[in-house]
């Protein structure tokens, strides 16, 4: 038997980088699964007091297929979500000011900072702000709302769903949150070819055929958060994304969808007590090496 745990979080704004972007952070429409992971992984470190060994313990339970999935959704009946891409500035005064220069000062920064000023040298002062104490990068945020967000776990786990309210941000630390309901109910497991879910879905094993609005995306899976093995798959995300005219432009937005797949084999599918169903995680299959390569 297993259990899924659902909540509704409301997002103002978040960014989750795709893995394999560089320099410019393109954000995911939605949390990929291992940050999702990384979320129960958090909640049980701080509400059961096992601080960093709570990642080991929830690495375990995707290990095993006690942690099914960890998925997440737009949500209808709400706005939809908006696409826009901020410039961050940040000034480390508080950490990277107590590092040494590299320089051959032998100073640290906020020492360099402090000789530069009573010598009235301006440029340095200027060049250690702004250069050696500031980190800036363009990053793609998706301008929020609210999603749901759902763990399956089988029923011998320990787990709280209460401690899930203890999240406090999804994506990079500016990414705050607020968990606004949590839900528990029963779910059943089964093994299909046909799926018709609103969660992400792997894209490998699927035929051609899918149907309903969708955008393919690369994802680190549920195990990629404790085992860091293997890369980023293509996963199937049920979400519309459109150009929508605004007052002085246009904005692109993220709607919801459901989507039908067919996968070529049967897949381990859950069903949970609203009859939404999703895909359980299932490890990446090893291509295996041609003879004579």
């Amino acid at each position: 038997m297993a259990r899924a745990i659902m909540a509704r979080i409301r997002l103002p704004t978040f960014s989750i980088k795709h893995p394999e972007a560089f320099q410019v952070r393109a954000s995911l429409p939605i949390p990929q699964p291992s940050t999702l992971v990384g979320v129960l992984a958090y909640c049980l470190g701080t509400a059961g007091g096992m601080g960093m060994d709570a990642g080991r313990a929830v690495g375990q339970w995707v290990e095993e297929g006690r942690l099914m999935a960890a998925r997440a959704s737009p949500l209808g009946g709400v706005p939809p979500m908006a696409i826009s891409t901020t410039v961050l500035r940040r000034f480390r005064t508080a950490d990277k000011a107590h590092f040494y220069e590299e320089a051959t000062s032998g100073l640290k920064y906020i020492q360099a900072l402090g000789e530069a000023v009573e010598k009235g040298q301006l440029e340095r002062v200027k060049s250690v702000l702004e250069r050696d104490l500031t980190d800036a990068f363009y990053r793609e945020y998706v301008m929020g709302h609210e999603i749901m967000c759902v763990w399956v776990l089988s029923d011998d786990v320990d787990f709280n769903p209460e401690w899930v309210r203890l999240v406090q941000r999804l994506g990079d630390t500016e990414s705050l949150c607020t968990v606004l309901e949590v839900k528990v109910m029963g779910a059943e497991v089964f093994k299909e070819t046909v799926v018709e879910t609103r969660f992400p879905t792997c894209l490998e094993g699927a035929k051609e055929s899918i149907k309903g609005a969708y955008t393919i995306v690369k994802m680190c899976d549920e195990a990629f958060f404790y085992s860091r093995r293997g890369q980023p798959r293509r996963f199937i995300v049920p979400c519309e994304v459109r150009v929508e005219k605004v007052r002085g432009g246009a904005v692109p937005v993220i709607s919801p969808s459901k989507v039908q797949v067919e996968y070529e084999r049967p897949v381990k599918v859950v069903r949970t007590g609203l009859g939404d169903e999703i895909v359980a995680y299932a490890p990446a299959r090893r291509q295996r090496r041609r003879r004579g390569r």
